[in-house]
């Protein structure tokens, strides 16, 4: 049997045992300690995870870097080796790296995949044992055939300030830059550019002249005029009819004296140098640029996207059979729809449209209202309000006057079918509109009474048929003119980049409503401008990451 003492002893202990077991104080601190242990296993994971996101975007970025220098198409080294060697100067160890190459005449793509793996700290107590991190890149330069048309303001504002050599530079810059696409080494050519110089015309000039078919009221100049209603499309059929500038004395606005300066220069100065591939011809074409004259920034448009228009083919073709464009370009330019050719407008100008003359119509083609004896040096002129000629009786005694305050009314012109009947563009090639009008209509419309004839020859024989009044009035058209060409070139698929240099507001304004989007657009001034014709040439020759 058990003493006394000995159960006492159990009884104690069991009292002990039963109170431990009924108190709760340390509870708390278990559950902590299961807290931490979770927590530090959450925060290991979680710096695996960093670890291997750091990785990562470490290994994507030396692939998207490699594959880029590998596909440029003026890479000299192996585009495989290119690879390679970007990953053993990144630091990187321990990788997986598969490179392919596809490339041709005029493109090269370089696809990579890389794998590299990453022991992990904490996963591994949860049976992870390492992550890997992949990698996947393509590149590719495509050198597409490309039809550039520059339109180039050399208006006489551009005569400021440098505005003219800053220009120039940065345009042959960029001749170069896109120029280098083409390989002079095995006369493949992929890239054409045209040049539309404008001021307030665009001279054609005798290339064009040739293969377009300019009305023919005169061979002297070879300046056009397009009109509103040709500015909806960009299409320009070289047989169809297109209007040539008159040959005429802007002086006349002002001045008594005869024709000494023409309107449209007579030579090839300024014209449009179209479909070229010769780097150094495009540079002296530009290099000998100057400024003079008002603005027509919609007349250069119009030509700048007729030229990459498939309706002017046959022109093209015809230059070629002459000699004058590159056999590698018969054929264009392309259909819109012809997915290997990239069709881009540099539109720049320093201002904005202003005024834009020719001789109104009813003076400027066909027969005038002047008749001319040779035989006895009489002249008759006819009056519209009278139905009559006015005959001087003889020349006056001033050489510089064919005009006499003496004469008669006759119904018919001196001696009849003897006088020949001088053309309009006879007149406006010897005489400005002032003095064909005072020493003409002068003394016939005093002698008569009647002098609206007069008015009209005098003041309305030069038409100001688009742009704006040097007053800032509003003219007809030009903005609008502006913005349905641009409008259309851009719904063809044409690429507008538009550089507004230096230019007012109102300049500005309908350059950025031209270009094909925001980003198409420079706001430029000084030197900037070879910084924007960089930028366009580096967009149409760019590396992108295509995945």
């Amino acid at each position: 049997m058990m003493s006394v003492r000995t159960k006492l002893a159990c009884v104690a202990l069991r009292n002990v045992c039963g109170s431990f077991l009924r108190r709760e104080h340390g509870t708390v601190t278990i559950f902590g300690l299961m807290m931490f242990i979770l927590m530090l296993g959450i925060g290991g994971i979680a710096i695996d995870v960093m670890r291997y996101e750091t990785q990562r975007v470490q290994l994507q970025y030396t692939l998207d870097r490699a594959v880029l220098a590998a596909a440029a198409l003026n890479q000299t080294l192996d585009p495989e080796d290119v690879v390679i060697d970007y990953f053993a100067r990144s630091g990187l160890e321990r990788y997986r790296l598969d490179v392919d190459v596809d490339e041709g005449v005029n493109y090269r793509r370089v696809s990579a995949q890389a794998e590299m793996d990453i022991n992990t700290y904490f996963m591994d107590m949860f049976g992870i044992r390492a992550l890997t991190s992949p990698a996947y890149g393509a590149a590719e330069e495509r050198i597409q055939n490309v039809e550039i048309s520059m339109v180039l303001d050399i208006s006489g504002s551009m005569g400021s300030y440098s505005k003219l050599q800053n220009m120039q530079a940065a345009a042959r810059e960029f001749v170069s830059a896109v120029m280098e696409s083409n390989n002079f080494d095995t006369d493949d050519m992929l890239v054409s550019v045209s040049i539309v110089p404008y001021n307030g015309m665009v001279n054609a000039g005798s290339t064009i002249a040739s293969v377009f078919n300019l009305s023919n009221q005169h061979t002297a100049s070879n300046c056009t005029h397009f009109f509103r209603t040709q500015f909806g499309t960009t299409a320009l059929d070289p047989s169809a009819q297109i209007q040539r500038l008159s040959h005429f004395d802007y002086n006349s606005r002002n001045s008594n004296s005869y024709f000494r300066y023409p309107y449209c220069r007579t030579d090839d100065y300024g014209a449009i140098l179209p479909w070229s591939n010769s780097v150094s011809d495009l540079h002296a074409h530009i290099n000998a640029l100057n400024a003079e004259g008002w603005t027509a920034i919609d007349q250069g448009m119009r030509w700048g996207v007729a030229l990459l228009d498939p309706s002017t083919q046959p022109a093209l073709n015809a230059l070629y059979g002459a000699g004058e464009v590159h056999e590698d370009f018969v054929g264009r330019p392309v259909a819109f729809t012809d997915d290997e050719t990239l069709k881009i407008v540099v539109l720049m100008t320093d201002g904005e449209n202003t005024q834009q003359w020719d001789v109104a119509s009813p003076y400027r083609s066909g027969p005038s209202t002047v008749w001319y004896h040779a035989g006895h040096d009489r002249w008759s002129m006819y009056i519209p309000e009278m139905d009559r000629y006015w005959i001087p009786y003889t020349r006056s005694r001033d050489s510089t006057t064919f005009n006499n305050p003496d004469g008669y009314y006759s119904t018919s012109p001196y001696r009849g079918s003897e006088s020949q009947n001088l053309s309009w563009p006879w007149v406006w090639a010897n005489f400005t509109e002032r003095s064909f009008a005072e020493n003409f209509y002068y003394y016939a419309a005093r002698n008569s009474g009647h002098w609206d004839y007069y008015y009209d020859l005098r003041y309305d024989a030069l038409e100001l048929f688009s742009g704006r009044e040097s007053n800032g009035q509003e003219a007809i058209y030009a903005d609008e003119n502006l913005a349905q060409i641009c409008d259309v070139a851009n719904s063809r698929g044409i690429i507008v980049f538009t550089i507004a240099f230096e230019a007012p507001v109102h300049g500005q304004d309908v350059m950025r409503d031209c270009a094909t989007s925001e980003a198409h657009y420079y706001d430029v001034e000084g030197v900037e401008i070879s910084e924007a014709f960089a930028s366009i040439a580096n967009t149409i020759n760019q590396l992108k990451l295509i995945q």
